[in-house]
C-alpha cells in the first residue's frame, strides 16, 4: 500500500471509530487528523469535500464491511436466527469492551441527515443493502418477496433500535431482547 494510500486508509478507519463513538458533530477535523496522524493536506486531498466526504466515506466503507459479513454468513447453513445472533452478540462483545461502541453509520447517519446530503443518502445505501442480505436469503428460503423484504427491514430496525438502547442504558438487555423477537421473526 502506498503512503497515500495509507493516509486515506488512516483517516477513513480513524474518523469512524470517532464517530462511532462520540458522534459525528462532536468529532472534529483536528481530532480526526491527530488520531489518524496525517497531516491537513491529506484530508483535503483525499476529501476535497471535508470532514462530510470524509463521513460519507466511512458510511460506505463500514457499511459495505458490515453487508459482506453479513452475505457471508447467511451463505453458509445457519438459519437466518442464528446469523442474526451472532451479529447481535457481536454488537454486544464490541459494547462490553467499550461501552460508546455502537453502529458505524447510525451516528453520522442521524446528526447529519439535514446537513449532510451526501451522508444521508451513504447511510441509507448501507441500511439498505443489510437489508437487502437478509431479504435475498429470505426468500432462498422460502419467504415471499414482500414477506422477506419486511421482515429484513424489521430485522435491521429491531438491531439498531436495541443497539441504541443499549447504548444509553449501558447494558445489553435490549439487544438479548432483541435476539428473541427476531427469532420469533425470522421463524
Amino acid at each position: 500500500m502506498t503512503r497515500r494510500d495509507q493516509s486515506r486508509t488512516a483517516l477513513v478507519d480513524s474518523a469512524a471509530t470517532l464517530f462511532r463513538r462520540q458522534g459525528y458533530a462532536a468529532t472534529g477535523v483536528n481530532q480526526i487528523l491527530e488520531v489518524a496522524e496525517v497531516k491537513p493536506g491529506s484530508l483535503y486531498h483525499h476529501f476535497p469535500g471535508g470532514k462530510q466526504e470524509l463521513a460519507a466515506a466511512v458510511v460506505e466503507s463500514a457499511g459495505a464491511a458490515i453487508a459482506r459479513q453479513l452475505r457471508h454468513a447467511l451463505r453458509s447453513n445457519l438459519p437466518v436466527a442464528d446469523v442474526t445472533d451472532g451479529w447481535i452478540d457481536g454488537l454486544a462483545a464490541a459494547l462490553a469492551a467499550d461501552e460508546r461502541d455502537g453502529c458505524p453509520i447510525a451516528p453520522a447517519a442521524t446528526e447529519s441527515v439535514h446537513s449532510s446530503p451526501a451522508v444521508r443518502a451513504a447511510s441509507a445505501r448501507a441500511f439498505q443493502d443489510w437489508c437487502a442480505a437478509l431479504a435475498e436469503r429470505l426468500r432462498a428460503d422460502g419467504r415471499s418477496a414482500e414477506d422477506a423484504e419486511s421482515i429484513a427491514t424489521a430485522v435491521v430496525s429491531q438491531i439498531e433500535g436495541a443497539l441504541l438502547l443499549s447504548r444509553v442504558a449501558g447494558d445489553v438487555v435490549a439487544l438479548t431482547a432483541a435476539k428473541a423477537a427476531i427469532r420469533r421473526m425470522v421463524s
